[in-house]
Formats: structure tokens, sequence, C-alpha cells
């Protein structure tokens, strides 16, 4: 005689309790490695967009100064002006806003000493949207350009100081202390300031003074005249978000960008990246 025994509810409703935990168990592990691979691919988006940015604007500013094969004076090639910025790409001295930079060289070694059409360059931010909309970018120009042109999208931050040599002995000058001095016209009234405020050698948040975690480093004034054609060396700091926001993720790093230091508090990713370029053609012994 043949059993027509089966599975109890109880059974089948243990089976399918188990068999939802599984499932479940597979579909978290799912969406963390999801979620891992849409973080990691975001961060190596921004650091690719950085490194290219980056490598493009230093070796046009160690350029700045080139005279071609002639010898004996620079004429018109070097840094034309340096300070800040709108995005609208105006010189402004308005507190946080970015930095921007203005030089040329001989670009068709013509050996003319005089800078002609298309041999001076601006790089600057702008919030482009030829990017995307609502994107700031990293944006270069030359005089012969009518428009600025976007070099890299999602850059939000752009810093910059200067090394100088205002006594012209070939070396870069340094404070008290032996440090080099990083500096920029902070005050806007045509006087070198000292980023380093605290002399410990770095530019960070520590260099705020007081209680205030972020905002505009306003340097210590130097007395010494801000001559562009006095800079050895360019500190630049380019500060990249994720093109998409993660709404699981918040970032509250403080990132110091030149003399502005910046706390996003959003849901974009954000990398740093900062580089010292020594300008060859500028007279620094090197």
């Amino acid at each position: 005689m043949k059993s027509k025994a089966g599975f109890t509810l109880i059974e089948v409703l243990i089976a399918m309790v188990v068999s939802m935990i599984i499932m479940g168990g597979a579909y978290s592990v799912f969406m963390s490695q999801q979620k891992n691979t849409v973080a990691q691919t975001d961060i190596s988006d921004i650091q690719q967009n950085l490194r290219a940015a980056m490598d493009f604007m230093a070796r046009d500013i160690r350029m700045a100064g080139y005279a071609g094969t002639a010898n004996g004076s620079l004429g018109d090639f070097g840094f034309v002006e340096v300070g800040f910025s709108d995005f609208s790409g105006n010189p402004s001295s308005g507190a946080m806003d970015q930095g921007f930079l203005q030089f040329s060289w001989d670009m068709d070694d013509s050996n003319s000493r005089i800078a002609g059409d298309g041999e001076t360059v601006t790089y600057s931010l702008s919030n482009n949207t030829l990017v995307a909309p609502g994107s700031i970018a990293l944006m270069r120009q030359r005089d012969s350009e009518l428009v600025r042109q976007p070099l890299a999208g999602f850059i939000i931050a752009l810093g910059l100081a200067f090394a100088y040599d205002a006594d012209q002995d070939g070396e870069l000058d340094q404070d008290a202390a032996g440090n080099v001095i990083w500096a920029v016209d902070t005050r806007n009234d045509g006087v070198w300031d000292n980023l380093d405020t605290n002399g410990d050698g770095q530019i960070s948040a520590a260099d705020l003074g007081g209680a205030a975690a972020t905002g505009q480093i306003a340097g210590t004034a130097t007395g010494v005249p801000l001559r562009p054609q006095d800079i050895r060396a360019v500190r630049i700091w380019l500060l990249g978000r994720s093109a998409s926001p993660d709404n699981s993720y918040t970032d509250s790093n403080i990132y110091t960008v030149g003399p502005n230091v910046i706390q996003p508090n959003n849901n974009f990713r954000h990398r740093l990246l900062e580089r010292t370029v020594l300008c060859r053609n500028m007279g620094l012994n090197l």
C-alpha cells in the first residue's frame, strides 16, 4: 500500500522562510558589492580626471617664461597676472574665490621676445554647462580664443600659491624658520601674504587661526610687493568630485585647497590632488 504522506504545512513554511533568508542574504551581499563597485568606480574616475587636468596644467606652467632659443631677457614672457577670479573668469578679491593664473611663453619659437597672438594662457574655474548642468570645470584660454575652453569637468576648487625670488639670487625666498614662502595676495593690496601663518612648514586648516574650521586663510603679510615676474614656483591644488551623488554617503572631510579650507558636507565623493611645479625658465637655480 502506497503512503500518501507529504510535507506538512509547517514544513513548507519553514522551507520558505529558510529560502527567503538565503535569498535575502545573497541580495544583501550583491547590493553591498554593487555599492562598493560604484564607489570605487567614482573614486577612480575622479582620480583619473584630476591627474589628467593636473598633468596638462603643470606642463603649461613649466613652460612659463620660455623665450625660444634666444639668450638674455625673457622679454614679455613669464607670469602676467596671478590672484583670484569668480566663476565667470573675472578677477576678484572676494572671500573663497578661486585661483586665477595667467602666463606666457614663446610657443612658436620666434625668438621675438614679444608675446604674440595666442602665446598667453589663462587658467580659472567656471560654471560650465558644456560639461554637465551645474558643473564646475577647470578652464583654459589662450588670448587668441574668444571663449574659455573646458579642460576638465567636476573640478570644484582650484587653489594656487606661489614661491618667489624677490632678491633675485636664483633661490626661492624663505621665512625665518627656513621654510619656502608660499604666498598669495589675500588682502588684494599688492603684497605677498604667506599662507603658512603658524610657521610649521605646512599649509592647512591650522593656518586659519582661531576656532574656525573652514574659510579663507588670511595669511601673514610679508611686506614684499607682488611682482609676477618674481614667481619661480607654483603650488597647485585641485579638488574634484564625483559626477553623481551617493545618498548613502556624506563627505564631511575638510580639504585645504590653497588659501581656502573647504568642508563639502554633501553626498558627492571628493578627492584632492596637489603638485608643486618649478618654473625652470624663470631664472630658478635647479
